[in-house]
């Protein structure tokens, strides 16, 4: 029997792209002077704006109000219903195949547009902690540890006026003027008043009932009839239209555009989170799927155990669930080495990797005090990417998505479970200045949906200094390439200035059995992230040809074997060895330079001649 269509709403309250372009922003303030309306709405976020050169693209199709069709898979039936706008009847027609649903109105979103024009404030810990109102500003603060020196001062939202010589110091150097030794400054430093310190501060900031709302699992309640029970978007495109839905989860695809299948398939269809990673076949009765921690696909325990077999460690508290080695290797790096460990750059500035953990992730961060720093730091992330973008909706599920993707909040709906996302920043004397959002799928693909730079630092080579560490990062764990979604704006300068292409075969396929976020007026974009020749020319003093070569043995000539880093710091000198040169046949080519040095180049020097343009700045003149 088919169901019952419903009728097309239309409003005229629905946002569009072209709004944002013409002047109905100051016709909806027309109670206000025209020159003043004029400057605000100059001032306000823009979609798709492009300021100087880092890329804070808003991709913001969840937000927009659109109609959409959805094309429901149901066993033996088809619902075939259209809408007429003249008599508003609903026909429909059964058949043996699946069932296909009308157009409808997605629910209403609220988009809000930043108003005021105001200079964007320092991104720091104590800016946060005092808009949250659980400290006051000028409050007095002093430094209590053994053996340190008493020290008095005031807070301030660039820091902490020191009262023995009037000047504004950053946390971590006024605890070291105050004779402090160890790494935690902030729980050393107290509020004269309630002898609390300023980490008590920090989780009870938290843990605040206005900010804790948005660390939680995104539960994504459906009504009783199984129709509605779906997701509304594409997992692939993040677009509407006929729908093809999964018959063990919510969600939904495209099976033509986006799957690459000429008809929607007979009988039952499981999509690629329903499916064993492994043999490709879903949980029978009697039967059980585990979820990688990694790359969040659904694999039989036999069917991992016959590929690479483990052996259990009876020690062991909490087995962990790893579809691979190659996963596992990459959840372990992350969270040993990376996540809430500084990173020093060149001059004063650090990059972090931080990740909510409240939900039981970040087991190897045991340390409360850089767990709850790295919380901290996280919210002011928060905060800059707000700054930054405009309020994005997702008008299906009605969740806030820049906040649960900071926040890597889950969610029984697939498209929009953020788990497994970690947000990369870059700061100079604890001042957030930029920051990005990463998820990893493996060392196939890696995803960046977000970057954002404090809007006082824009055009100063910020964005792409952060982009150098996560390039770096993701060198190191041997992920090959990064996607983004890009509006049309700003193609041409993600391709120019950052290196990146449209994407090409085989990545569409692999992005198929991958939850990517995207937006559904957004292109994506590539970018290789293995390591290139170019450092390995400058190491062998120009004789490379190829990084992959054959090796010929000659037992009478002796063969020189090079030892190279795949991912050096970014202080690392990188130069010829010395029984390479010879001062008459193979005198020095390349000066010595530093990794990070080669990795900026590599990201500034436009590619009109490849990379070797970038190892040209290192050539001895002769």
């Amino acid at each position: 029997m088919a169901g019952r269509s419903r009728k097309q709403r239309s409003s005229s309250s629905s946002w569009s792209s072209e709004s944002s372009y013409n002047m109905s922003d100051l016709q909806y303030r027309a109670k206000l002077p025209e020159k003043k309306a004029k400057e605000e709405f100059l001032a306000n976020p823009i979609r798709g704006y492009l300021t100087e050169d880092d890329t804070t693209h808003d991709n913001s199709s969840m937000g927009r109000s659109r109609k959409r069709n959805r094309h429901s898979k149901k066993e033996q039936h088809v619902k075939d219903e259209t809408f007429s706008s003249e008599d508003n009847q609903d026909s429909s027609v059964s058949s043996k195949k699946r069932n296909t649903r009308g157009r409808r109105k997605r629910a209403g979103i609220s988009r809000k547009r930043k108003v005021n024009g105001q200079k964007q404030s320092r991104a720091t810990i104590l800016t946060w902690l005092i808009d949250c109102g659980v400290i006051q500003e000028n409050a007095e603060v002093v430094v209590i540890e053994e053996e340190t020196t008493k020290k008095m001062g005031k807070i301030k939202k660039e820091g902490i006026l020191c009262s023995c010589c009037c000047t504004v110091l950053t946390v971590g150097d006024f605890y070291k003027h105050a004779g402090g030794t160890t790494s935690k400054p902030y729980e050393y430093i107290l509020i004269a008043e309630t002898c609390s310190s300023l980490l008590s501060f920090m989780v009870k900031a938290w843990y605040l009932p206005e900010e804790s709302k948005f660390h939680r699992f995104n539960l994504i309640e459906t009504s009783h009839d199984a129709s509605d029970s779906y997701d509304d978007a594409c997992m692939i495109c993040a677009d509407g239209g006929n729908l093809m839905c999964c018959d063990n989860c919510s969600s939904t695809y495209h099976h033509n555009k986006c799957l690459g299948m000429q008809e929607v398939p007979n009988g039952s269809w499981y999509c690629p989170f329903c499916v064993c990673k492994i043999c490709g076949d879903p949980a029978y009765e009697n039967d059980y799927l585990q979820k990688c921690q990694q790359c969040e696909r659904k694999y039989h325990r036999e069917c991992r155990q016959a590929r690479e077999p483990v052996s259990l460690d009876m020690n062991e508290t909490q087995e962990d669930t790893f579809c691979d080695l190659t996963c596992k290797k990459i959840y372990d790096k992350l969270e040993r080495c990376y996540l809430g460990v500084e990173h020093e750059l060149d001059k004063s500035y650090k990059w972090t990797l931080l990740q909510n953990t409240d939900d039981g992730s970040g087991i190897n961060i045991e340390d409360d005090y850089q767990r709850t720093v790295c919380h901290s730091k996280l919210v002011v992330a928060r905060r800059l990417m707000e700054d930054c973008f405009e309020e994005i909706i997702d008008r299906h599920t009605k969740i806030d998505v820049v906040k649960s993707l900071v926040y890597n909040c889950g969610s029984n709906f697939n498209r929009v479970n953020f788990r497994g996302f970690y947000t990369f920043i870059l700061e100079n004397d604890e001042e957030i200045i930029s920051a990005a959002t990463i998820r990893i799928h493996g060392t196939n693909l890696a995803e960046m949906p977000f970057i954002a730079t404090n809007k006082e630092y824009r055009r100063k080579g910020m964005c792409k200094k952060l982009m150098v560490a996560i390039e770096t990062t993701l060198c190191s764990l041997k992920v090959e390439k990064l996607v983004i979604p890009s509006v049309s704006e700003c193609i041409e300068t993600w391709i120019e200035s950052y290196g990146f292409r449209l994407i090409s075969s085989p990545l569409p396929k692999e992005i198929t059995l991958h939850n990517t976020l995207m937006f559904h007026d957004s292109v994506r974009l590539q970018k290789d992230i293995r390591p290139s020749a170019s450092d390995k020319q400058v190491w062998t003093n120009g004789r490379l040809k190829s990084v992959i070569h054959r090796a010929v043995v000659n037992k009478e000539k002796q063969r020189l074997s090079i030892a190279y880093f795949m991912n050096p710091t970014s202080s690392a000198t990188i130069e010829c060895p010395q029984q390479l040169i010879d001062s008459v046949s193979n005198p020095r080519k390349y000066v010595p330079f530093t990794w990070g040095e080669l990795r900026y180049l590599l990201l500034t020097t436009r590619r009109v001649r490849g990379k070797a343009v970038a190892i040209n700045n290192f050539l001895i003149s002769s």
